[in-house]
């Protein structure tokens, strides 16, 4: 027979064991903004120790939060349940996480806000966030309806210190697709252009990238005196480290200030 105390145990908790949320844990700094972004802060048990540079988008709130690199003894002494990586931890760790009963969680490699919408909800269903990647995706939808078409049509050149452009296949050609340019190249995914080949380009405007960067400013096609001289007398602007770093549904947060505080004429 069940006692009174027994019934009223029964009562309040029920027969099935509470269950403790997972505790979650990022191996690099693309899948940093996932758990930031979405994850609450008492059930992160580390970010990777790229989580606060310049960055990354949910840098602010990686403050105060253990850091860890991608090595197997650091990350299991943690004891996570989940681990978050794009490219992060080699295939030991990998293993390792799974020989001792980790879910890994892999982020997807996303080319479209479609894609980033998509990759939203899925991961917050991994990591049992469901509530706040549709909170997210809410602010997602409501970023892209107000980002500006300041393109207005015309031609753009993506170009990076390292000399790499972007094709139309990027999530590079997306973002500039969406502030409504035409891409000058139709070369697929990401590609190298010696300053020969930019003098045979004419684009009307050259969106640039991680310009900013003094480390990637040392490298030689993109201080090309020439191609310094013929960005500068062409209309040009700078898009945001932030959101080319790490593609994702944050990314059209960016994207969406961009457009309201630049004038491409």
């Amino acid at each position: 027979a069940v006692t009174g105390l027994a019934a009223l145990i029964l009562l309040l908790y029920g027969t099935c064991p509470v269950t403790a949320a997972p505790r979650i844990v990022s191996l690099d700094d693309c899948a940093d903004q996932y758990v930031l972004g979405l994850v609450p802060r008492d059930r992160i048990a580390a970010v990777s120790n790229k989580a606060a540079l310049p960055d990354s988008f949910y840098g602010d709130r990686a403050r105060g939060l253990r850091q860890v690199r991608p090595s197997a003894e650091g990350v299991l002494a943690l004891k996570p349940d989940i681990v978050v990586r794009t490219w992060g931890g080699d295939a030991r760790l990998i293993r390792m996480l799974g020989q001792n009963g980790i879910h890994v969680v892999q982020i997807n490699d996303i080319t479209t806000f479609d894609q980033a919408r998509a990759e939203l909800h899925r991961v917050g269903d991994a990591l049992e966030v469901d509530a706040e990647a549709q909170t997210e995706a809410e602010h997602f939808q409501a970023a892209l309806d107000d980002i500006r078409p300041v393109g207005l049509d015309r031609t753009v050149l993506y170009y990076t210190p390292g000399g790499y452009s972007a094709g139309p296949d990027t999530m590079i050609g997306e973002m500039l697709r969406k502030l409504a340019f035409r891409l000058e190249s139709q070369d697929k995914g990401f590609f190298a252009l010696s300053p020969e080949v930019i003098l045979s380009l004419h684009p009307d405007v050259f969106a640039l990238g991680f310009y900013d960067d003094v480390f990637e400013m040392r490298r030689s096609p993109g201080r090309n005196p020439v191609v310094r001289k013929l960005i500068g007398a062409t209309p040009h602007f700078t898009l945001p480290r932030r959101a080319i770093a790490c593609s994702g549904w944050f990314s059209a947060y960016d994207l969406r200030t961009l457009s309201h505080s630049i004038e491409v004429k």
